[in-house]
């Protein structure tokens, strides 16, 4: 049994009052397999409601080391630690050994949320409601985990590599699909030092070019972070190719 957000079912309960649709999800709650929750909901916040950002890390938040505070200042962090405790009461209630939740979100991102400032910068982390679930022995997986991706793929950091498996993982419980191929051109290289410097500069290149071309990166945080580079290294390089 699953536990599902249920804005990835069409129930407009985001923050701004809005949905999406994922088929998956869909799917698995129309043959039963799942239950929806919302947590926010659940932890008594009305829909819409105003955006919510964590100061610190879901983990340090749970043990009293921090809040989620709304973009007018207001600290909902009861609302949200009640929500999350919920859904896993119900979860346990029901049996679930798995959850599916939306990626980015306050409550629910399971791979990455935002930064607290309030400027759409991502950073890698978990929801307080995703790592509530985890700690319980709960296997969460995201929206985007579940992404059909080509059969090849290139996966430039431990982030990447992380969510293609969990990818793999929900795949393997629900269809019978042929293994998939993984490539993974940095890990070996854990000091890029030790490369005479033309090789060192080539593979940077290539680096950013997969991470650009292949992974739809475009911004240079995100390039850098996709690659190992800092900022500089990414402006540099890209810098000398125009």
């Amino acid at each position: 049994m699953y536990i599902i957000s249920a804005c990835l079912c069409g129930v407009n309960c985001r923050y701004n009052g809005k949905s999406g649709s994922n088929e998956r999800c869909l799917k698995l709650f129309r043959e039963g397999k799942a239950v929806l929750v919302c947590p926010e909901q659940l932890g008594g916040l009305p829909t819409p409601r105003n955006p919510v950002e964590l100061d610190n890390t879901a983990s340090q938040i749970i043990e009293g080391n921090g809040k989620a505070i709304s973009n007018k200042g207001e600290d909902v962090t009861e609302k949200f630690l009640n929500g999350a405790y919920e859904t896993l009461k119900i979860a346990k209630e029901l049996g679930a050994t798995k959850a599916i939740l939306k990626e980015g979100s306050p409550s629910c991102g399971a791979n990455f949320v935002h930064d607290g400032t309030f400027t759409g910068n991502r950073i890698n982390g978990k929801g307080i409601t995703a790592k509530i679930l985890e700690n319980e022995g709960i296997t969460v997986f995201s929206d985007e985990d579940l992404e059909i991706n080509n059969s090849k793929l290139v996966y430039l950091n431990e982030f990447d590599r992380e969510k293609a498996k969990k990818r793999r993982l929900f795949e393997l419980e629900e269809e019978d699909d042929e293994e998939e191929e993984y490539f993974d051109l940095t890990e070996n290289l854990t000091d890029m030092s030790e490369l005479p410097p033309k090789v060192e500069e080539n593979v940077k290149k290539l680096m950013i070019s997969l991470a650009r071309d292949l992974m739809g990166f475009e911004e240079l945080d995100e390039i850098a972070e996709a690659t190992g580079l800092s900022i500089e290294e990414v402006e540099e390089i890209l810098n000398e190719e125009e």
